[in-house]
């Protein structure tokens, strides 16, 4: 879960890492209002979603309300990569004098955490790395012990004392809160010569956010999540959403990327795809009741490979729900398993023949989604 960037703030100024005062404004007027209590120069950023607000001209600087306000309207207009512009963090302008980069993040090749110090700030740290690589400092972190006292003493001598300690404090924050990421880019000292965290990234891994119940609230005030997906998420299911025209239910991530793959093959576009974990004849109409809700596609492939499950159960499931809620969709049952006849027995009688190999299967929903009127 990403958090946005006054979350992640609030949470850093916690842990006594100096932010610029602000607020968010969910409105024009609150935003004006906002500016007015500011008295100064202000900076505008959009809360999104998404990260390289700067290069996409989303963040903003004005000198005084009425600027704020058309500049907030404008904003609450925008839609920016699908996510509209809920949120808005007015803050003081800061009165920068040195920009420096300070990040945590994992190392999947060391399977370790890796900080990543900068004397540059406000930049691409992936550019600057093929740049000025003598600018970065990157140490790999023990996760069982910590930054140690010789780490600590690298960093001072690369950066300075007051940077190193925001450093540590950074690399609680995520461990604390099982982060995969938290970054301060940039980290600026102004000119009363103090440190302030001008930006704020901090992505906790979404397996622990059960270890997190304070992170449940922030996880609501975010836009952009899809309602379908945090209720799957709730049932230990995968949803996503795509942009064509058949909707997938199959189980196992690996069996359902191939399947991706095959439709794409064949000529095909998936809607969304539904990845569940081993479920019975409930579990399967549940599963068609998430699907109904997701926007409608105009074909379902159905992947069922049972083991520890039975075919005639889920099977009975599906029958059930497309009794309780007819469809024009056209459909395309793929069933091997445990109790394979007698699932195949039972969707035949409802008038659908099942299918053995996927490739004929997936063949078939291809064919009947280029046919079906759009």
């Amino acid at each position: 879960m990403n958090l946005y960037e006054y979350q992640a703030k609030k949470i850093f100024s916690e842990y006594d890492i100096p932010i610029p005062f602000g607020r968010i404004a969910k409105n024009v007027e609150e935003a004006k209002s906002i500016a007015e209590e500011i008295g100064s120069s202000v900076v505008i950023k959009p809360q999104l979603g998404i990260k390289k607000r700067g290069k996409l001209g989303l963040i903003l600087f004005a000198d005084d309300p009425p600027t704020v306000g058309l500049e907030a309207e404008r904003l609450f207009q925008m839609h920016v990569k699908g996510e509209p512009i809920k949120t808005l963090l007015i803050e003081r302008k800061a009165d920068i004098v040195e920009e420096f980069y300070l990040a945590v993040a994992i190392d999947y090749s060391k399977r370790s955490p890796l900080l990543i110090i900068s004397r540059k700030g406000g930049v691409d740290i992936e550019k600057l790395a093929e740049s000025d690589p003598d600018s970065i400092l990157k140490l790999p972190v023990n996760i069982l012990t910590g930054l140690t006292k010789d780490q600590l003493g690298q960093i001072v001598e690369f950066i300075g004392q007051d940077v190193a300690h925001i450093a540590e404090t950074l690399y609680t924050i995520f461990r604390k809160y099982d982060a995969e990421t938290v970054e301060i880019n940039p980290i600026v000292r102004i000119k009363d010569n103090s440190l302030m965290a001008v930006d704020a990234v901090l992505n906790i891994n979404d397996n622990s956010l059960f270890r997190h119940p304070e992170t449940v609230e922030l996880k609501k005030q975010r836009s952009d999540l899809d309602p379908i997906a945090e209720e799957a998420v709730e049932k230990s299911w995968t949803y996503i959403d795509l942009p064509g025209d058949i909707a997938i239910l199959s189980s196992g991530a690996g069996l359902t990327m191939t399947i991706l793959d095959l439709i794409h093959l064949a000529g095909g576009s998936a809607a969304n795809f539904l990845d569940t974990a081993q479920i019975d004849e409930e579990g399967v109409y549940e599963a068609f009741k998430l699907l109904k809700k997701a926007k409608q596609a105009n074909a379902i492939l159905i992947n069922i490979f049972a083991g520890l499950n039975r075919c005639d159960l889920l099977a009975s499931g599906i029958v059930r729900f497309l009794k309780d809620n007819p469809t024009d969709a056209q459909i395309v049952i793929r069933m091997i398993g445990n109790k394979e006849e007698s699932g195949h027995k039972i969707l035949r009688d409802f008038g659908i023949e099942p299918y053995t190999h996927l490739e004929a299967a997936i063949e078939r929903i291809v064919e009947l989604s280029k046919s079906h009127p759009k």
